[in-house]
């Protein structure tokens, strides 16, 4: 099984045991230290692309993150959460400057990687649109089993920026 197999059947079956328990983002800031690096994944059950809008369907209403070394903390907080705070933290923010991320997605039985930016969020029930713009590869029109991995992010209560 290749290593992105492995990784997103790793991140499936984190996602099935951490169910909608979701940790304080200020406290999970607080006990890492001010100086960790953060990096967020979002799974949904599929996606969808018509050239300009991503829409993940039966989006997973938690968001993983975890810190990079030396911290090593992870937990889950709600995908409601991630979304709201994408405009905080002013010239710092996911608004001023969109993420890179690399989407998988499961096309024709196949595993497909896509690099992206992402940008203008919007949350309606299980349902998770952005803008994006394909850096690497071609985001497929439709795909089953999807995942977002967002690059690091410094993580501040009530927002996220870079």
């Amino acid at each position: 099984m290749g290593m992105l197999k492995r990784a997103g059947l790793a991140v499936s079956v984190m996602c099935l045991f951490t169910g909608a328990v979701s940790a304080d983002p200020a406290e999970m800031m607080k006990a890492a230290g001010e100086e960790a690096s953060w990096l967020f994944i979002q799974t949904a059950g599929s996606a969808k692309f018509d050239g300009s809008i991503l829409v993940l369907e039966n989006v997973s209403p938690v968001t993983t993150m975890f810190s990079d070394r030396p911290v090593r903390v992870a937990e889950t907080i709600p995908t409601e959460s991630f979304v709201a705070g994408w405009a905080a933290n002013g010239p710092d923010s996911f608004e001023s400057d969109p993420p890179n991320a690399a989407l998988t997605s499961i096309v024709d039985g196949a595993l497909r990687t896509t690099t992206v930016i992402l940008s203008e969020p919007q949350l309606e029930g299980a349902t998770l649109t952005f803008k994006a713009q394909p850096l690497e590869g071609e985001l497929p029109a439709m795909g089953a089993q999807t995942s977002i991995f967002f690059d690091d992010i410094h993580w501040e209560p009530g927002g996220i920026g870079n």
